[in-house]
């Protein structure tokens, strides 16, 4: 009996096996490529290697379409696998672009179907890539174009060759095939990736940018809350816990504190004469003249209108009619020039204290002190104005 055609079936059997083997593993190999976090480049190269390793080939290569044309964005030779640079330092040339519709892989991409051409010297769908090293021509005897494909687009064009005419089968289509839409996915997955991380640090950085400005706005908020607007002063929101831990300080290491309240003589008839844009003007000019005449540590805010306050921690009876009298001098001795107009003012001044041997509530001390300045500011109103007047020296009259 003969043989033979035995033979002949199982090796052709036993070769089809092996092509299928390779295949599998091919697209095996593709699957496991990490996608996230890397270039067009990186993956296609990656992929590549993959290809040329588990499938016969003697070229590969990746065209992607951008803006209209197919650039190479990577390509294989198995010269390259095994580390033979063909006796010389240069790689092999390789087109570099094409124009959709040019060539086999032009054709590719503007048909979305695969180009096979069996023998390239007589194809004339063949575009030719130049010599080689000798000035021969590239020898490519077959070559497959296959479209790389996602949701229907059209993303590139995978370019396999081998020197042999005819070489490619049916097999290596379906392979090929399978092969291309498998990249064409991941690219994709790639690029969608790649643009998801794009917008989620784009949306944090306005997220995060959106926080600082809240956060900016609402510092300018909180200052607005305790700053007067028109003096750059604080106000009495900022004036009463600041000075009620100020008083308790005092209290607590039995300090002398006291209190000043501060009021522009005949400020009403200053609105009505030059109008209350001279008047808020000379309010405030005041106001800097005041923070330039009191310490670090002492509470200086606008109360309302032309009335001001200062609590004055660690400040004896004398030391603050001392202040006071500095402030009624400084405010005296200045000169408006508003609009033309030479405008003049006097300030008067209600002292209270608390000595350091007094002890009590914070907010009821705090409460005392600033009634009873307000009973030594009337009282100097009400004795001819422009003076500093203290209520330990004026309550016998009251």
């Amino acid at each position: 009996m003969d043989n033979v055609p035995f033979v002949e079936s199982f090796r052709e059997l036993n070769d089809s096996f092996l092509k299928l083997i390779d295949s599998l593993s091919a697209l095996r190999g593709l699957s496991t490529l990490r996608v996230y976090g890397q270039s067009d480049r990186q993956l296609i190269s990656s992929a590549l290697d993959v290809l040329m390793q588990n499938q016969d080939l003697e070229r590969c290569s990746v065209y992607l379409l951008r803006e209209g044309k197919l650039i190479n964005e990577a390509g294989l030779d198995w010269a390259d696998l095994i580390g033979f640079s063909g006796g010389g330092d240069r790689p092999l040339p390789r087109r570099v672009t094409f124009d959709v519709g040019e060539g086999l892989v032009g054709l590719a991409a503007q048909t979305g179907v695969l180009q096979h051409c069996c023998n390239c010297n007589e194809d004339l769908r063949f575009e030719r890539y130049g010599p080689d090293y000798d000035g021969t021509e590239i020898g490519i005897g077959s070559l497959m174009s296959l479209p790389i494909k996602a949701s229907g687009e059209v993303l590139g064009v995978l370019n396999v060759s081998h020197p042999h005419r005819s070489f490619f089968t049916d097999a290596h289509e379906r392979t090929l095939f399978i092969f291309s839409n498998f990249l064409g996915q991941m690219l994709a997955n790639n690029r969608l990736l790649a643009d998801m991380e794009l917008v989620v640090r784009e949306r944090t950085r306005q997220l995060e940018q959106t926080l600082a400005d809240a956060e900016a706005l609402k510092r300018r908020y909180a200052e607005l809350s305790v700053v007067d607007e028109l003096t750059g002063l604080h106000n009495r929101r900022f004036f009463f816990p600041e000075a009620r831990a100020a008083l308790a300080r005092s209290l607590r290491f039995k300090r002398d504190f006291c209190v000043l309240l501060v009021d522009i003589d005949f400020f009403k008839s200053v609105n009505d004469t030059y109008g209350h844009r001279i008047g808020d003007e000379m309010l405030r000019r005041t106001a800097e003249l005041f923070r330039r005449h009191v310490r670090e540590g002492d509470v200086l805010a606008r109360f309302g209108g032309e009335e001001f306050v200062v609590a004055l921690p660690d400040s004896s009876l004398e030391g603050a009619k001392q202040t006071a009298e500095r402030i009624r001098l400084a405010v005296k001795e200045t000169g408006y020039a508003l609009d033309g107009h030479n405008v003049t003012a006097t300030v008067s001044i209600g002292i209270s204290c608390l000595v350091g041997k007094e002890s009590g509530d914070t907010q009821q001390q705090l409460d005392r002190l600033l009634s009873e300045a307000d009973q030594a500011l009337y009282f100097g109103k009400h004795h001819g104005r422009d003076q500093c007047c203290a209520y330990a020296e004026i309550a016998c009259f009251l």
